[in-house]
């Protein structure tokens, strides 16, 4: 082939990989989205924060599990770990959980138990499965709210 044609079809496969690469999400580095709802599943201790359930946007066979408490001041400084969980084994794929009890296949990192959360403090979850991440920051609800 001659350089005119070699030419043509470098533009031609430019001109399919750039709007591949721009306009789809094929390239793009997959995350967790994590969500987290409240449900009174038991009765709580005025002033208690209810129980929170952390849910996934589907399936994941989760390596590590942390939810620090966010610092009142909302610096860029990480707060205090409450719940640290580590792969341990295999584990089964979850799309959710009750803070406090863990997914199979993790256990607490310094066999500590959860931390129990405060009324209207803010944390964040943050759960990885292999190299996907995700986190989402809430703020614990108590019981009389």
């Amino acid at each position: 082939m001659d350089r005119k044609t070699w030419g043509i079809l470098v533009l031609v496969a430019a001109g399919v990989a750039v709007p591949m690469y721009r306009l789809t999400d094929w390239f793009s580095r997959k995350a967790i989205q994590v969500s987290v709802s409240f449900r009174p599943l038991r009765q709580a201790d005025p002033g208690a924060a209810l129980p929170v359930v952390v849910g996934l946007d589907q399936d994941y066979e989760l390596s590590s599990l942390v939810v620090s408490e966010v610092p009142p001041e909302k610096t860029n400084a990480t707060g205090r770990v409450v719940w640290r969980l580590e792969k341990q084994g295999k584990g089964a794929p979850t799309r959710g959980f009750l803070y406090g009890q863990p997914p199979e296949g993790l256990q607490p990192a310094a066999k500590a138990p959860a931390e129990p959360l405060k009324a209207g403090a803010s944390y964040v979850v943050e759960v990885a499965a292999g190299n996907v991440r995700g986190a989402t920051i809430f703020q614990a609800r108590g019981s009389d709210e």
